[in-house]
C-alpha cells in the first residue's frame, strides 16, 4: 500500500494530503514559532563574532528578514491550492536561514567559527525534517544538500581544521540519519493512521448500510409476519368451517345410508304385508259366507270342511308373512338403532353380519353379485356394532359402485378370523377391477372420489377409516392390483379400547 513512505495510489495520496493539511499546518506554525525563539541565539552570537557596524548594517536586517519570512509562511491560507506554495515557501525559509547561518562562518576569519556554526546548521537540518514530514523525501534531499555544502565548501573556506570537519561530518550525518528516520516514521505512521480511519469509516458506512438493510428486512418480515398471522387466522377459520362441513356431510352420509336402509326395508315389507292383508281379506270373506250358510240352514258337512281348510291355509299364510315382516323389522330395528346411537354393547359378530346383510337385502337383490360370509361361530364382541355396520355398509356400497362398473357379475366376500389373543381380522374382498396405483395413497382422504360426476361425495371410505381407527381402535390397510380386485384388511380388538395382543 505504501512505497517510500507515500501511498502507491496517487488518488489515495492526494486524499491523505487533503485530510492531513489542517493538522500539518498547525504543526508547522507551532514549529515556526519555536524557530522564531530559537533564532534569537544566532542573533546574540553575532555580537560575539562580528563587529557592531557589520551587525547593524548587514546581519541584523537580514536576520529580521527571517522573521518576516516566517510570518509570511505562517499566514499562507490553508487551501488545496496553496499546498505546493507552502512547501516551496518552507524550503525557501530553510535555505534563507541556512545562508544566514553559514554567512557567519564565511564572514568571520576565525578557525573555530566554522565548527561552531556547524552546530546551528545541524539544528536547522533537524528542524527541516520536522517541518514537512508528509513530504519527507524533499526534506531528506534538502538536509543532505545543506550538510554537504556546508561541510565541503563553507567549513574549508572558513579555515576549519580536518578534525573539526570530521567531527562536524559525524554530527551532520547523525542529524540527517536521525531526521530522515524520524520523518519517515512520522510519514508512515500518519498514513497508516489515515488508512485505518478510512477503513473504519468504510466499515462504519457498511454497518450503517447493513443496519438500514436490516431494518428494511425487519420491516418486511414484520409485514410478512402480520400477513402470515392473518393467513393463519383465515386458514384456521377455513379449517373450522371445513371440519364443520365435513362433520355435516359425514352425518348426512350416515343419515342417507340409514334413509336408504329404511327405504329398502319399507319396500321389502310391502310384499309380506300385502300378502297378509290379501289373506286377511279372503279370510273375512270366507267367514261372511260361513255366517250366511249357517243363518240359512244351508251349511253342509262338505262346505264346513272346505271352510276349515281355507281357514287353516289362510292363517298359515298370514302367520308366515307376518313372521317374515317381523324378522325384517327386527333386523332393521337393531341395525338402525346401532347406526343412530353408536353405543357400545356385546354382540355376536357372525350373526350381526348376517343381520346387516338381511337389512341390506333389498339393495343387494338388485345386483347380480354373490356375497359370501365366513366367520368363526360364537365369536363375541364387546365393541360398537353401529360403527361396524356403517363400515360394512360403506364398503359394500363402494364395491357395488366402483368394483363392477361394466355391470358384470362378481364375488364379494367377508371373512373373519382371530389374529391374536384378543385381535380380530376382517377381510372385505371383491374380484372387481381394482384400484389404480396412483389413487391408492389418497383412497382414505376426505372428499377424494373418482365418481363425483355421478354424485359421489368422497366421504365413504374416509368415514370407514375414521370409524376403524377411532371407534374400533383398530387399523385398516388396502391391497389392490388393477384387474385383480381389492382387499380391505381391518384389524381391531374384540373389546374396544383395550390394547390388542398379537399372536406370537
Amino acid at each position: 500500500m505504501q512505497k517510500w513512505g507515500t501511498f502507491a495510489d496517487h488518488a489515495l495520496e492526494r486524499d491523505f494530503r487533503q485530510s492531513i493539511m489542517g493538522q500539518e499546518v498547525r504543526t508547522l506554525r507551532m514549529n515556526l514559532l519555536a524557530l522564531m525563539f530559537f533564532y534569537l541565539m544566532p542573533l546574540a552570537l553575532d555580537f560575539v563574532y562580528l563587529p557592531r557596524e557589520t551587525i547593524f548594517n548587514l546581519f541584523l536586517p537580514l536576520r529580521l528578514g527571517v522573521y518576516v519570512t516566517i510570518l509570511a509562511v505562517m499566514l499562507i491560507p490553508v487551501r488545496n491550492a496553496t499546498y505546493g506554495l507552502r512547501h516551496a515557501a518552507t524550503l525557501f525559509l530553510l535555505s534563507y536561514i541556512w545562508v544566514m547561518t553559514a554567512m557567519v562562518a564565511l564572514w568571520v576569519e576565525r578557525q573555530d567559527v566554522g565548527f561552531t556554526v556547524s552546530f546551528f546548521i545541524m539544528i536547522v537540518v533537524l528542524m527541516n525534517y520536522l517541518f514537512l514530514p508528509t513530504r519527507w523525501l524533499w526534506m531528506v534531499g534538502w538536509g543532505v544538500a545543506a550538510s554537504a555544502v556546508y561541510l565541503w565548501l563553507v567549513m574549508p573556506y572558513s579555515g576549519a581544521t580536518t578534525s573539526q570537519i570530521k567531527t562536524a561530518m559525524v554530527m551532520q550525518t547523525l542529524a540527517n540519519i536521525f531526521g530522515a528516520v524520524t520523518a519517515y516514521q512520522l510519514a508512515t505512521l500518519r498514513r497508516s493512521e489515515f488508512h485505518r480511519r478510512r477503513e473504519q469509516e468504510a466499515e462504519r458506512r457498511r454497518l450503517e448500510e447493513a443496519n438500514i438493510e436490516l431494518l428494511h428486512r425487519e420491516t418486511i418480515i414484520a409485514l410478512q409476519r402480520d400477513q402470515l398471522a392473518s393467513k393463519v387466522e383465515e386458514l384456521e377459520e377455513a379449517q373450522r368451517q371445513l371440519i364443520e362441513t365435513k362433520d355435516s356431510l359425514v352425518q348426512a352420509e350416515k343419515m342417507a345410508s340409514l334413509g336408504g336402509l329404511v327405504a329398502g326395508v319399507a319396500h321389502e315389507l310391502n310384499t309380506p304385508m300385502g300378502i297378509a292383508v290379501t289373506a286377511s281379506t279372503h279370510l273375512r270373506d270366507c267367514v261372511d259366507g260361513l255366517d250366511q250358510a249357517v243363518a240359512g240352514n244351508r251349511l253342509t258337512r262338505s262346505q264346513l270342511a272346505d271352510y276349515q281348510q281355507t281357514l287353516r291355509e289362510t292363517a298359515t299364510l298370514i302367520l308366515s308373512n307376518v313372521a317374515r315382516a317381523a324378522g325384517l323389522v327386527q333386523s332393521f330395528k337393531q341395525v338402525a338403532v346401532d347406526q343412530a346411537s353408536a353405543e357400545r354393547r356385546p354382540f355376536e359378530l357372525g350373526a350381526y353380519i348376517e343381520e346387516l346383510l338381511l337389512s341390506l337385502a333389498p339393495r343387494l337383490r338388485q345386483e347380480p353379485h354373490q356375497i359370501s360370509v365366513g366367520c368363526p361361530p360364537g365369536l363375541m364382541m364387546d365393541s360398537y356394532p353401529g360403527a361396524l355396520s356403517q363400515i360394512l355398509t360403506n364398503l359394500l356400497i363402494n364395491a357395488l359402485i366402483h368394483a363392477f362398473p361394466d355391470g358384470r357379475a362378481g364375488n364379494i366376500s367377508i371373512h373373519v378370523r382371530m389374529a391374536g389373543d384378543d385381535l380380530v381380522e376382517l377381510v372385505f374382498a371383491d374380484d372387481g377391477r381394482g384400484v389404480p396405483p396412483e389413487h391408492q395413497d389418497r383412497l382414505f382422504d376426505p372428499f377424494f372420489t373418482t365418481n363425483r360426476a355421478q354424485g359421489g361425495s368422497g366421504l365413504g371410505l374416509h368415514i370407514v377409516y375414521n370409524l376403524v381407527t377411532q371407534s374400533l381402535r383398530g387399523s385398516i390397510r388396502l391391497q389392490s392390483q388393477p384387474g385383480q380386485g381389492t382387499r380391505f384388511i381391518l384389524t381391531f380388538p374384540r373389546r374396544a379400547g383395550e390394547p390388542a395382543r398379537m399372536a406370537g
